[in-house]
Formats: C-alpha cells, sequence, structure tokens
C-alpha cells in the first residue's frame, strides 16, 4: 500500500492526527490484530472526546472509555447502533489489551467495519460539510512490508501523543510537523513472510557416529546462545572464544572432533552438544510456527515454554512487590534501567548472564510471569469473559493424590508442564519403570484411543504430526530427554499423569475431576 493512499485519508482536512492514526491501524490488521484491537479504542476515545467539546459537555480528565460512552449515551448523544459498536470497540479492545489468547484477522476486520460506523457518525454530525464518506472498503492486506509489534507500537504511540495534544488544542502547525517527523523516521521496512510455512526445508545434515541431524532453512545462521544449551553453555562459550561454533553455520557438517579446537574437553562434549541440538532445532520449529500462526505478537521464550506479552503485562514493574524471591536479579535490571515488564528480553535466559543469577532464578521469574498472564485473563471485561474467571477459580492449582503402600503424597503444579515434572520427578525418586511406559509411548487422556501422545521419546504423534507446544524432561535415572506434548487443558493433563501412575501401580485419587461429576 501506497503510503499517501489509505482509506481514511478522507479525513484529514477534519483532522490529520486522527487520519494518521486511523493509517496504522489499517496497516496493523493483518500484521497484528492484537495490536489493532488494542489501539483502536484509543482512537474511539479521541473522537468522544472531541464530541465532549464540540458539544460543550464537561471534561474529566480522569475518566475512561466508558466513563466517556456513558456520559454522551445518557445526555442522548448516541444512536443505539453507534452506542453498539463503541461498546464493540471497546470490549473487544479490553480483551486485547488483558487476554494473552489468539485474536484473529476476522475480530480485527469486525473492530474496523465498527469504526467505520463511528467515524461515519462522527464526520457527518461534527465535519464539514464538503467532506464526503466513501462507501465501507475492506483493507487489503499489506504483502510487500510487514511491521512487527513492537514497532506498530512505538508508531502508534507516537501518533497518539500527538492526537492528544490536538486534542488539548496545540497549534496545528507544530503538531503536523512532529507528526511527519515522527512517521518518516519510522518506515524501516521488515521482509515479508511468504505464505505457506517457509524455511522448512533442510539446508544442512549434520552427523555424530552415524547419527544424522537436519538443520531447516530458518536456522542456517541462527545465532547459537549458549545459555539455551544446558549442559554445553561452557563448552559453546569456549568455542565461541576461539571463532567456533558462534552460530549455526559454523558447526562443521561432522560434530566429532570439534572438541579439538578448545583444551579439556572430550568427543563426550561433541556428543552432548549433538544431542542438545537437537532440542534446540525442535524448539525453534516451534517457536518459529507459534510466530507465523499469531502474527505480529510479542512473546518471552523461556527453554521449551512460552508466554505472550499482552499490553497490561507490559506494563507491570520490575519491582518486589511483583516479583518475589529474586531481589538481585531486580537490582540489577533497574541499574540497567529496565524497568517494567515490556523492557525484558524475549529470550529470558539471556538474564543469567546478570551477577549471581542462574537459571534458577531465571525460571523463578518466568513462573511468575506465567501466573501474571493467568491473572490478567481472569479480570478481563467482567460482562464478556465472566466464564473465564469462574474456570481459572477451578483450575488455579492442580493437585493429585497418590498412595504408595501406606505412604500418602500430594503431587501439585501451576500448570500441566509443571504438575507432570513433579509427577515424573515422584516416579523416578521411587525408582519407578517409568522409561519402558515412556518408550512405548503414553497416550493423551485417560485411554489409549487417541492419535495424540502425552509423553515419548520423539516429540511425534502417532499421525506423525510434530507436538505442538512442547517441553522436556531429563531423566534423572537413564539421562534420556522425554518430550511432553503441553498444549492441553488441565482436565485431560490430570488424566494422562493418573493413567501412568495408575499403571505404575500407584492408587491415585483426583479430588478437581470427581468434583466435576
Amino acid at each position: 500500500m501506497d503510503k499517501q493512499s489509505y482509506f481514511y485519508q478522507f479525513i484529514e482536512p477534519l483532522s490529520k492526527e486522527l487520519a494518521l492514526v486511523a493509517r496504522e491501524l489499517e496497516n496493523s490488521i493483518f500484521t497484528s490484530p492484537r495490536t489493532m484491537l488494542t489501539h483502536a479504542r484509543v482512537f474511539v476515545e479521541n473522537i468522544l472526546q472531541q464530541v465532549i467539546r464540540a458539544e460543550e459537555l464537561p471534561e474529566d480528565p480522569r475518566a475512561t472509555l466508558k466513563d466517556l460512552l456513558d456520559l454522551l449515551n445518557d445526555k442522548g448523544y448516541l444512536i443505539p447502533e453507534i452506542r453498539d459498536a463503541l461498546h464493540f470497540v471497546r470490549q473487544i479492545g479490553n480483551q486485547a489489551a488483558h487476554n494473552s489468547r489468539m485474536f484473529r484477522y476476522s475480530e480485527a476486520l469486525l473492530s474496523w467495519e465498527a469504526l467505520y460506523k463511528i467515524v461515519k457518525w462522527y464526520v457527518e454530525v461534527y465535519g464539514p460539510v464538503d467532506i464526503i464518506v466513501p462507501d465501507y472498503q475492506d483493507p487489503s492486506p499489506i504483502m510487500e512490508k510487514r511491521y512487527d509489534m513492537s514497532e506498530l507500537e512505538i508508531r502508534l504511540k507516537s501518533l497518539e501523543e500527538l492526537l492528544s495534544h490536538s486534542v488539548e488544542k496545540l497549534s496545528t502547525e507544530s503538531a503536523l510537523a512532529e507528526s511527519a517527523a515522527a512517521v518518516e523516521t519510522l518506515e524501516a521496512e521488515v521482509p515479508v513472510v511468504e505464505e505457506g510455512i517457509p524455511g522448512v526445508t533442510t539446508i544442512r545434515t549434520l552427523t555424530f557416529n552415524g547419527r544424522q541431524l537436519e538443520v531447516p532453512y530458518f536456522l542456517r545462521d541462527a545465532f547459537l546462545l549458549p545459555q539455551r544449551f544446558d549442559k554445553s553453555e561452557t563448552f559453546l562459550i569456549r568455542l565461541g572464544a576461539e571463532q567456533q561454533a558462534r552460530i549455526m553455520s559454523e558447526l562443521p557438517k561432522n560434530l566429532a572432533g570439534l572438541h579439538k579446537h578448545v583444551k579439556r574437553y572430550s568427543e563426550k562434549n561433541d556428543e552432548i552438544l549433538f544431542e542438545e541440538l537437537k532440542i534446540f532445532i525442535e524448539e525453534e520449529k516451534i517457536r518459529r510456527k507459534l510466530s507465523l500462526e499469531r502474527p505480529g505478537e510479542l512473546f518471552f521464550f523461556y527453554k521449551a515454554d512460552h508466554i505472550i506479552v499482552t499490553e497490561e503485562l507490559s506494563k507491570v514493574p520490575l519491582t518486589s512487590e511483583e516479583f518475589t524471591g529474586i531481589p538481585s536479579l531486580l537490582r540489577q535490571l533497574n541499574e540497567d534501567q529496565v524497568e517494567s515488564v515490556g523492557q525484558l528480553p524475549k529470550e529470558l535466559v539471556i538474564l543469567a548472564k546478570y551477577e549471581n543469577v542462574g537459571i534458577g532464578t531465571v525460571e523463578k521469574l518466568f513462573e511468575q510471569l506465567k501466573k501474571k498472564v493467568n491473572e490478567k485473563a481472569s479480570a478481563v471485561v467482567p460482562e464478556v469473559e465472566e466464564y473465564i474467571r469462574t474456570s481459572y477459580k477451578k483450575w488455579d492449582s492442580l493437585y493429585i493424590n497418590v498412595k504408595l503402600g501406606k505412604a500418602n503424597t500430594v503431587i501439585r503444579g501451576e500448570s500441566v508442564p509443571a504438575l507432570w515434572k513433579e509427577g515424573l520427578n515422584w516416579i523416578e525418586d521411587h525408582h519407578l519403570p517409568l522409561h519402558e511406559k515412556i518408550k512405548e509411548g503414553v497416550v493423551l487422556g485417560s485411554t489409549d484411543t487417541g492419535k495424540r501422545y502425552a509423553m515419548a521419546l520423539e516429540p511425534v504423534h502417532k499421525d506423525k504430526r510434530n507436538f505442538t507446544q512442547l517441553h522436556t524432561y531429563k531423566s534423572k535415572l537413564t539421562g534420556t530427554t522425554y518430550y511432553l506434548e503441553t498444549k492441553i487443558n488441565p482436565k485431560s493433563g490430570l488424566e494422562t499423569l493418573a493413567k501412568l501412575l495408575t499403571r505404575l501401580g500407584i492408587e491415585v485419587k483426583i479430588p478437581l475431576l470427581e468434583s466435576n461429576d
């Protein structure tokens, strides 16, 4: 799309700033539906502020969008169609700001259509008589360039600040000059993501002692961040100092002998790195699939897990009041002027670089972030998401009561992956034959009739599909890596673990499922 041609260009005579924000909303529909929905609220809020000034109604700087909407509705300035359109933009925008679920293009298009009704009403009632509102038009996907979420946020916030200033009756000429400067500095293009799933073609094959590992095209020059490799971190750091193995393309075709580039390492280190590269590639495939399925989203990654970063989560301050048990990390982040969640790096394992901060500290931060994601989701828009709060309270803490001999134990977890890992730890602590069960593949659910595995030695289901959301567990007894499929609901997670425990001769009770019957 030509940057000089966009749908709401016709409102420039009424408000250049409003038109520029509308342009960015149009650009974000197919690049980040969440961003479009979140910032559409700001767009209509400024329209309502201008209507309130035009009608000379009392202004309250603390008023929310709902307050403005209710004021105009109570005073009779809104027809039902416009009132409903405003409520829709507000409610779906609140969901996008709080809830980490996937938002679809169709939802952004519905909001875009509601915006048209609002703008048409605003222009026809409060605009110059010579402005002609064109018929509604669906936006087209922008294929020549795509902005990621962070860039869209910067562009929109810059323009929203300008729009806010214009509402406060600042000089139009000054505001337009600032807008032009702000927009022009943000015109750098981001390479387009092609249709389909590009980049998965094998570009290289790594070998070690007869075993092979395929490297997909999109990872050909991937940076091998040492912190991503639990057992090979120091090995990779040492290799990097010798200008070896810093990126995927620097790895030799055969990893045997890689250790010879540094002192005091052996072929065993080559083997361990080969195994961890296998996990790294599987995790990266899942991350790439996630990014393509949820365009424009901002993620935090920790090993095989991830978090969707919403606007509300990004605003949470990095303080001891919000995050407990990690004071040293918080202090050092604040010293580096990293003061809110949104400023954290996407790859959270990087935080282990700080002094006296180990991977356990980073994991504590990640678990607390996940908990806040659930808290934010449970608090969103009471009138449209009451069911989320209700179900969240029930599954707040997952647990299973187990009995082995005369000993009773409660296995707990804040999530399905956490519950399973605690369960696997408990099984191995009691030296039960776990490996044979995993070797067979543990089918998801209370029976073996499904096609999806919950746990297996390879992250591939019965129907040859890859695991959707991958976690790994390293056996304390055999050293084998077990793969866990964690994109499931809590009920299935409990049923699967209970089935595994029962087949190992454990007496199991699940109060949450019993109370659900």
